[in-house]
């Protein structure tokens, strides 16, 4: 699930969202940082997020320089059990709204113009991930036809060795 971090304002009719300030930006990183923590992680698991679970800011750089730009963050979550991924990024949200909120009240921000989440696209819900079996057993099967290719070489080798007498070197002169 993809979300961007917002503020909300009402001006005459209906709800503006204000232009990404660094601000949102910041929120982004700090609650990335939040959940990088061992501590955040062992709480999630005893909330029960029992999946493997991960949260990235969203970057147009590189790993070695990320640019932020906009205040996109990724949050994913894995398992064998569709349930208990479900469960588990349903736990990060309610733990992502509680630190947007703390962090900000303990600034002194107000209700009015306060920073919050919003998904930017739906949970797609437990995907299937295949075991790739077909490119298992290609790369299988190279790794083979190189090992036999090397075993043949080497015994060769060793045979054409065995087979030939060793050259004796003379140690008289060609000319006397």
């Amino acid at each position: 699930m993809t979300v961007a971090f917002i503020t909300k304002t009402n001006r005459f009719q209906g709800e503006v969202y204000d232009h990404f300030t660094d601000n949102h930006i910041y929120m982004a990183l700090v609650t990335a940082r939040y959940f990088d923590n061992p501590s955040t992680r062992e709480r999630l698991r005893r909330m029960g997020g029992t999946a493997d679970f991960s949260y990235e800011v969203a970057h147009w750089g590189n790993e070695e320089v990320p640019v932020y730009g906009q205040p996109y963050a990724s949050l994913q979550t894995l398992s064998r059990d569709p349930k208990l991924s479900m469960d588990t990024l349903n736990i990060a949200l309610k733990l992502l709204t509680e630190k947007v909120q703390q962090l900000q009240t303990a600034a002194g921000a107000n209700g009015r113009v306060m920073i919050k989440w919003q998904p930017i696209d739906t949970v797609r819900g437990p995907e299937l991930q295949s075991l790739q079996k077909g490119r298992a057993t290609v790369g299988i099967g190279l790794m083979t036809i190189l090992a036999v290719a090397g075993v043949l070489s080497l015994t060769r080798d060793r045979r054409r060795s065995a087979a030939t007498p060793p050259r004796l070197i003379s140690t008289r002169p060609l000319h006397s």
